[in-house]
């Protein structure tokens, strides 16, 4: 009686033929879940850059703002003590503590849209913690393979104050806009 060990030819191909077609089917979805990540991210950080502004201007008594600032691609979000930092060219911390987001860790992600009351910056008071004047709302998105825009995430500040999110396409549980 013979002994067999190993795989036949026809064993080994079947198995890459399956392994193919789950690669084929898995990998794109996979990467487009990633991306989704990014935006879902980068929406994420800016909402929390907006409470943490919120909280500090109650905490201190004094104006927070929240800047954002483009050039060539890039994008940053700040909170600073004043509307006109830039945060791509220059140190916004406030007492040696900087709160910032960039385009660096969100890539893919575009920036659509920092359009408040003010200009591209939100205020938040330090007596109520309102945005009176500076309400307004930022926009996030993830372009398609076409140049068309895929998905978006606003972020919402009403002048009362109020951070809220939604989202336009198919992006996570943020309600739509």
């Amino acid at each position: 009686m013979r002994v067999k060990n190993g795989f036949t030819l026809l064993e080994l191909m079947v198995t890459l033929a399956i392994l193919a077609i789950v690669l084929g089917v898995g990998v794109p979805s996979m990467l487009e879940i990633a991306r989704n990540a990014r935006l879902q991210g980068a929406a994420q950080e800016s909402y929390a850059l907006l409470q943490y502004a919120r909280s500090d201007a109650l905490r201190v008594g004094t104006d927070r703002f929240v800047v954002w600032s483009s050039a060539s691609g890039s994008w940053c979000a700040v909170v600073s003590d004043r509307n006109d930092c830039n945060c791509l060219s220059e140190d916004c911390s406030i007492d040696g503590i900087l709160r910032q987001q960039n385009s660096t860790d969100f890539a893919d992600v575009s920036l659509a849209n920092a359009a408040f009351s003010g200009g591209s910056y939100t205020r938040f008071d330090g007596l109520r913690g309102l945005a009176e004047g500076h309400a307004g709302s930022v926009s996030y998105q993830l372009p398609s393979g076409d140049g068309e825009v895929a998905d978006e995430v606003r972020i919402i500040v009403s002048g009362l104050g109020r951070v809220r999110q939604c989202q336009v396409g198919g992006v996570g549980s943020y309600p739509a806009c």
